[in-house]
């Protein structure tokens, strides 16, 4: 019995499936997770920044290893291994949970775990849209970004529920859909083998960092990224529960409402860029989209009722949405071939890798002057890194002529 070999579109369909999993998954854990931090252990601003740093701080030692290895082995592979590992944390919070043996470093153990798979599997899922891929790249990558945004706000939509079923079961919920997810990946074709040998893991490393530093395109992406990194996700994941809890004297409930319009936001522009299709001026489009977000975070800092708060964060969700969405379009696109794992990889790091930092700086600092006052300094720091950008790159100028195909 011979099997009918997958379509391209059947193909899409289980490398979206597989993404869905992941993104609903993550979408609890940011609900459900600094919930348990913030709420039920009801830890200061200095340790909620401290436990968010878990999540994201493997990143800045493995997303590099993670990207030379997405170039060197099997991206079905490494996919389906790591949704398999990730399964196992989710389930050992839902069973210690369940016993009443929640505590503070358990919380971290489970960061650090979580953080650790997403190190090597967000280079791997990149690497695979090439794969994957029909037509238009820039129209592929914000379908993956949609369907990424819309998977991640129904897992915060679901967490919603948390009141109803119980925290333990949503957590085993979580590491039933990355199993799920597993299977979804291993349907991906596989890689085929390069005709060079590949350098060593750590020239390989190397090599991927000296040819983004070489490069007038990519460099001043990754550097926006870290910026957002290190301003605007240390002061969503820290300030916005904080705010939350001592301000709005909300739950898991508001919680999950503040993120739901985040997210929100972002889908609305990743469907806008959907329709609209191939955009020239990505660069010009991210600057600006950044630019927006510095004017909210400064508003962030005045006192203001649940609803305006909520509003202000849909509209930050829409210049995150672009932001992400066209940056990731512009590595994909102007990265070679063959560095393209490690290109993604070091994006990756940008982007996550300035969110430990950020999550320890805006705990600290809501710590030191109060989480109103501490929306002000990362404001600061990205109109720094703006005046930068306009002043030193060419990302304003950028102009993307050839909307089909990455390789063209």
């Amino acid at each position: 019995m011979t099997h009918r070999p997958h379509t391209q579109g059947t193909i899409l369909n289980w490398y979206l499936l597989g993404q869905a999993s992941w993104f609903v998954s993550l979408g609890l854990q940011f609900v459900l997770f600094p919930h348990l931090v913030a709420n039920i252990l009801h830890a200061a601003p200095f340790w909620v920044g401290f436990a968010q740093m878990s999540l994201s701080a493997p990143a800045i030692l493995f997303m590099l290893l993670g990207g030379a290895t997405a170039d060197r082995g099997d991206p079905r592979t490494i996919l389906f291994r790591t949704h398999l590992f990730a399964a196992v944390p989710p389930l050992v919070l839902a069973q210690a949970l369940g016993a009443d043996l929640l505590s503070f470093w358990l919380l971290v153990i489970y960061g650090l775990f979580m953080g650790t798979t997403s190190a090597f599997a967000m280079p791997a899922r990149d690497a695979s849209l090439n794969l994957v891929a029909a037509g238009n790249i820039q129209k592929t990558v914000t379908l993956a970004m949609a369907v990424q945004q819309c998977a991640q706000l129904l897992g915060m939509m679901v967490a919603l529920s948390a009141a109803a079923f119980g925290v333990p079961l949503l957590f085993a919920t979580q590491s039933l859909i990355m199993l799920i997810g597993g299977l979804a990946s291993r349907q991906l074709p596989k890689k085929q083998a390069a005709p060079l040998d590949h350098p060593p893991r750590l020239q390989a490393m190397t090599e991927g960092i000296a040819y983004i530093r070489r490069s007038d395109t990519l460099f001043p992406v990754v550097v926006a990224m870290f910026a957002v990194g290190v301003f605007f996700i240390g002061a969503f994941l820290v300030i916005l529960p904080l705010l939350v809890r001592d301000f709005y004297q909300g739950g898991v409930v508001e919680l999950g409402i503040a993120n739901i319009c985040f997210w929100g936001g972002t889908i609305t522009s990743t469907v806008t860029l959907l329709r609209i299709g191939h955009v020239a001026r990505r660069g010009r489009a991210v600057m600006c989209s950044l630019s927006a977000g510095v004017t909210i975070v400064v508003c962030f800092s005045f006192a203001m009722p649940f609803w305006l708060f909520c509003g202000l964060s849909f509209v930050w969700g829409l210049g995150a949405g672009c932001t992400m969405t066209l940056a990731r379009t512009i590595v994909q696109t102007e990265a070679a071939e063959t560095l393209r794992g490690r290109a993604l990889a070091i994006f990756q790091l940008g982007f996550a890798g300035g969110a430990p930092l950020g999550s320890l700086l805006m705990g600290t600092l809501a710590g030191f002057f109060g989480t109103h006052t501490a929306m002000l300094f990362p404001a600061f720091g990205m109109t720094g890194v703006l005046a930068w950008l306009m002043l030193k790159s060419n990302l304003w100028h950028l102009r993307a002529t050839h909307p089909v195909g990455a390789s063209s």
